[in-house]
């Protein structure tokens, strides 16, 4: 407990006060996943830069490779720190470190988000525009469209960030939390937080709405040129060059509502909250992995089934 009048300096995390037996177990149980997710999606990335075969130069690899490369920095802010949690039993983050995990989470998460919009909107020109669509998706246009993702998500994370760690969090430093998150930060606060909330909330609803609506409305498109299609074979083909990205969508937003749903206070105790959280992140953010997703649109072409995509594709689906 900080005392009142000092600046905290550091965090205690309490996500884990579990038996020596269980955390060792969970150490590496989680350790595996770890590396499992980092093999996989650097599989798949390394993959994308080494193919020669022209139909594999596309935006849409383009965009998944970067959607890998995402989930890998996902792994990489939360990973080390829950595996040494794990092991050592340290559960003290310095104030520095807690604002940069905080950062780069809220980042990821940002562009993952607008990633999709963008991956929607390549979906959109290519089922309704297939001969435009060469034309319109440049390189050039690949790498704007890529900026602006990654700058929207920059802007979303210094506001959050800013809001989040200008409040004074003399009242404690125990964060009931496995890292640092939103919510069990808010709960330290010693001053009023209710106009810097409202801020972060807006700010996050900007970024869920905005993606939102450019997928939904892409996919209207999409759904109606599909439709105007005659024949069943030629539909469900058509419709299958959207699979990979329904997918990672539907993964990537059942995430996208966390920053609401997890204010919301949960009976129980401590441990077994983050117990559950954690698994619930692991699942999420190394289960079913871009790359599996990149990996099915490779098997659609027969040139390229071959063993080798057969087991990195099983590699990423683990």
């Amino acid at each position: 407990m900080a005392e009142s009048g000092t600046t905290v300096t550091e965090f205690f995390l309490r996500g884990f006060r579990l038996k020596a037996e269980l955390q060792i177990g969970l150490f590496f149980v989680f350790l595996v996943i770890f590396l499992i997710t980092m093999g996989g999606n650097l599989g798949m990335i390394v993959l994308n830069l080494i193919q020669t075969d022209p139909r594999l130069q596309t935006p849409m690899y383009f965009f998944l490779s970067h959607l890998s490369f995402l989930d890998i920095c996902y792994s990489s802010v939360i990973g080390p720190q829950l595996l040494e949690t794990l092991e050592t039993d340290k559960m003290i983050i310095t104030y520095e470190r807690c604002a940069s995990q905080f950062f780069f989470f809220t980042l990821c998460a940002s562009i993952e988000c607008f990633l999709l919009a963008v991956m929607a909107y390549d979906r959109y020109v290519a089922v309704c525009n297939p001969l435009l669509y060469a034309i319109v998706m440049t390189p050039k246009t690949r790498l704007a469209l890529l900026a602006g993702a990654y700058s929207g998500a920059i802007v979303n994370s210094v506001i959050c960030t800013g809001c989040t760690f200008s409040i004074s969090f003399s009242k404690s430093n125990h964060v009931d939390f496995f890292f640092c998150d939103l919510p069990p930060l808010l709960k330290l606060a010693c001053s009023e937080t209710r106009p810097r909330e409202w801020v972060i909330y807006l700010s996050a609803f900007l970024v869920i709405t905005t993606s939102i609506s450019v997928i939904l409305t892409s996919y209207l498109f999409i759904i109606q040129s599909i439709l105007k299609i005659r024949t069943a074979g030629e539909k469900a083909k058509t419709f299958s060059t959207c699979a990979s990205h329904m997918t990672a969508n539907g993964r990537e937003w059942h995430h996208g509502d966390r920053i609401f749903s997890e204010g919301v206070p949960v009976e129980g105790r401590a441990a077994d909250r983050s117990l559950l959280c954690v698994s619930g992140h692991f699942s999420h953010h190394h289960g079913g992995q871009p790359g599996h997703d990149c990996a099915n649109l490779i098997q659609t072409d027969p040139r390229l089934q071959t063993p080798m995509y057969f087991f990195l594709s099983h590699l990423s689906f683990l």
